[in-house]
């Protein structure tokens, strides 16, 4: 005589049911698979509980340390662009110029690159010759997905 261990499978996990002593045992338990099969899936497709762990905690703490910096230095900033409202004036002023600076560059860049491109195209009809510098601008590190429309994006603003 045996044990015979009546188990639902679905895709990797594998659901335990019981052991028992004989096969007609065994067999009485598969009307049952159908619904224990459904619940089974529904558990993989649930992610499972989020535990607590020791590095949660640690990174709780850490995060509320930062807190505890950052409070004290918003209310200090805050303070001070009450009390020097021109230096929050010349820091805006100045940031306003680097980014007319930048759009300016990147607008240059795009045309001189634009230019290399087009002499390329034109192959042996271009006016450039072979040493000219100006082929080193086909080589200017640009994204391609920055176009005039991204010089005013949140990077660049105060």
């Amino acid at each position: 005589m045996g044990a015979f261990y009546a188990e639902i499978r679905s895709g990797g996990a594998r659901l335990g049911l019981e052991t028992f002593e004989n096969a007609h045992e065994a067999t009485r338990v598969a009307p049952l698979e159908d619904t224990l099969a459904d619940e089974l899936r529904r558990q993989e497709l649930a992610p499972p509980p989020r535990l607590v762990t020791d590095g949660d905690r640690q990174e709780h703490r850490r995060q509320q340390r930062r807190l505890l910096i950052v409070e004290p230095d918003e209310q200090a900033m805050t303070e001070w662009r009450q009390r020097y409202p021109e230096d929050v004036a010349n820091e805006n002023a100045f940031w306003a110029k680097r980014r007319v600076k930048q759009r300016v560059e990147r607008a240059d860049m795009r045309q001189r690159k634009a230019l290399v491109i087009s002499q390329y195209d034109l192959g042996q009809a271009s006016f450039f010759d072979d040493n000219d510098p100006r082929w080193e601008d086909g080589f200017l590190s640009m994204s391609d997905d920055i176009n005039e429309e991204d010089d005013d994006s949140e990077y660049f603003s105060v």
